[in-house]
């Protein structure tokens, strides 16, 4: 079907000379799917050598195969296929792999946009349970099957009300929807409609991040979950189920959240010390400074102004003394050595 609806606009254009059939593709695709994780679609590996071999087309039609199944979006190549470096080949040569590269990883799924198509067909499509190849023969009017009428309307025996939606599970179902890290499926119904799988969890204070993550972990674990799921209600109800009815007081973000309330709690602590640490040093720095037009720093500095004139004055005597002395000694040496000239 993806072939018919978006081949002509998606694909031909792309191709130019190299088209491929229909008939070629469908072959070739499901060789490929033999290779896949028949729940999940993934880890699809084969060889173009090996895929040749099976469909006994050549391997530029498996490679045009290839183009046309990413461009129409039911198959996505993970990791690219390489040569082997060397180390690599003598590695594979010692487990018996005379192959000389890697081959291309793939996964395939569904396209989103052909999902939808598909089930608006099947509601469109699907007959009637009076009009379709089953029915054989023609019903008479005139003939009566029930014996008696059953009462309608609001007497006794009337049809009931609805009973209206859990009121817990109905809030979650309304937070859980306008979550934006909600799967996009989860807004296929209304919030009356998740209500009733929501209220066991609703009722032991569950949060859209604690759902998200339940569907997280059943991923995890190995299960695979389409992008459009055929029943999302029964999806979400078979996940709280292998969660366990009996263990929904164990929510399943509640780790994420104490493990990041207390990395908050100790990032405040840590903030309001620092601010605590800057108060202490401005009032520390603010006493300094006022400490230096008080009596104490006053007197200090007259003294030490009087230590330094009393040095300098110290310093100056000490120099002229010396300059004196100096001063004498000349004089005398001048006047012996007159008295020894004219001697």
């Amino acid at each position: 079907m993806a072939y018919d609806l978006r081949y002509d606009t998606e694909v031909r254009p792309h191709m130019g000379a190299n088209q491929i059939s229909r008939r070629a593709l469908l072959c070739i695709a499901q060789a490929r799917a033999r290779y896949a994780d028949y729940a999940t679609g993934r880890d699809c590996r084969p060889s173009n050598e090996r895929l040749a071999a099976d469909t006994g087309y050549d391997l530029r039609t498996i490679q045009r195969a290839n183009t046309v199944l990413r461009l129409l979006g039911v198959a996505t190549e993970v990791l690219r296929g390489r040569q082997r470096t060397r180390v690599e080949r003598f590695a594979s040569w010692r487990v018996g792999d005379r192959a000389r590269g890697w081959a291309s990883v793939w996964a395939l799924h569904d396209h989103r946009l052909l999902n939808r198509v598909i089930h608006t067909m099947h509601r469109v499509l699907s007959p009637h349970l009076r009009s379709g190849p089953v029915r054989d023969s023609h019903v008479r009017q005139d003939v009566v099957t029930t014996a008696t009428r059953r009462r309608t309307g609001a007497g006794e025996h009337g049809a009931k009300r609805r009973a209206s939606p859990d009121p817990g599970g109905l809030t979650l179902a309304k937070a859980w929807r306008a979550d934006p890290h909600a799967p996009p499926w989860c807004r296929r119904h209304s919030p009356t409609a998740w209500a009733t799988v929501l209220a066991g969890p609703a009722r032991y204070g569950w949060t859209p991040r604690d759902v998200n993550q339940l569907i997280t972990d059943w991923l995890g674990v190995g299960h695979w979950i389409p992008d459009a799921p055929h029943k999302p209600i029964g999806l979400l109800g078979a996940i709280v189920a292998w969660h366990g009815t009996d263990c929904l007081d164990q929510r399943p973000a509640a780790a994420d959240i104490a493990r990041e309330t207390a990395e908050f709690t100790e990032a405040r602590a840590r903030l309001a010390a620092q601010s605590t640490a800057r108060s202490e040093a401005a009032q520390a720095h603010a006493i300094g400074r006022a400490a230096l037009g008080g009596a104490g720093h006053a007197w200090a500095a007259r003294e030490c102004a009087r230590l330094a004139q009393n040095a300098a004055r110290r310093r100056s005597a000490a120099a002229a003394a010396e300059a004196a002395a100096l001063d004498a000694a000349i004089r005398r040496a001048r006047s012996n050595g007159g008295r020894r000239f004219f001697g």
